[in-house]
């Protein structure tokens, strides 16, 4: 099932490991498997070390941005490729693609971006997404889990799907399944979803800025970053305050 917003007991402590790595940046989620939801402060903390993270990443690649810098990270959510768009030359945007698509850097930026895109009451909040994309999202996470079959390119024929090399997809998909009512959750939206094609425009990929004052949240009324927090009172963090 789709995680949008587990915490760890007792605040971040559990994630001390990974802050002080720079190849997997921090998220906010939970690794745990509560669900308990973060609180927009803890959304905003989370912000201001990733934040951190990314810019002692550029500054120990030699990279000083200047402050009119405006980028774009857009991340594919079945690959978890990122890839990034701006005003600054391409020798940089190059350096800054192939630093955060090492390790899981790229995975816990989108996972970073798709918590902040909930409210108090976990409902979705930005334009990118919508209950159609998260579906189509659980659905080919599910399935290549289940089988390590990308199903994206698999043709519906004669009431099943077929893989490139002839695999029946659905009858793999049924023998593997945990269980049978998550078979035909899944195989339900399958066919609802794909039978007349993989239809890459209800793929949740998910964009957030980046400027001289660190990520921003695009396509939202309320966001988390520097420039966009003042509604969450008292607790504006610059992209140096949280200590890691």
């Amino acid at each position: 099932m789709l995680q949008t917003g587990g915490k760890p007991v007792g605040g971040f402590a559990r994630y001390d490991y990974a802050l002080k790595d720079y190849k997997d940046l921090y998220t906010g989620g939970s690794r745990s498997t509560g669900y308990s939801r973060n609180t927009d402060k803890e959304k905003q903390y989370a912000r201001s070390v990733i934040n951190q993270q990314i810019s002692e990443l550029f500054s120990n690649h030699g990279m000083s941005l200047s402050k009119e810098t405006d980028l774009k990270f857009s991340v594919n959510p079945y690959t978890y490729q990122l890839n990034v768009s701006g005003n600054i030359d391409k020798d940089t945007l190059s350096l800054i693609e192939k630093l955060l698509n090492e390790g899981d850097n790229a995975k816990n930026i989108w996972t970073h971006a798709w918590l902040c895109m909930h409210d108090a009451d976990n409902e979705i909040v930005n334009l990118q997404a919508n209950t159609i994309k998260v579906n189509q999202y659980s659905l080919w996470h599910e399935v290549y889990n289940t089988t390590g079959y990308d199903i994206r390119n698999a043709a519906y024929k004669n009431g099943t799907f077929i893989a490139e090399d002839g695999t029946d997809l659905l009858a793999l998909f049924k023998e593997k399944a945990k269980n049978s009512a998550g078979y035909e959750l899944y195989s339900n939206r399958w066919l609802e979803y794909a039978k007349n094609g993989w239809n890459k425009g209800n793929d949740l990929v998910l964009e957030i800025g980046f400027d001289s004052s660190g990520l921003y949240d695009i396509g939202q009324e309320k966001g988390y970053g520097t420039e966009q927090d003042a509604w969450i009172k008292g607790i504006s963090q610059s992209i140096f305050d949280a200590k890691v």
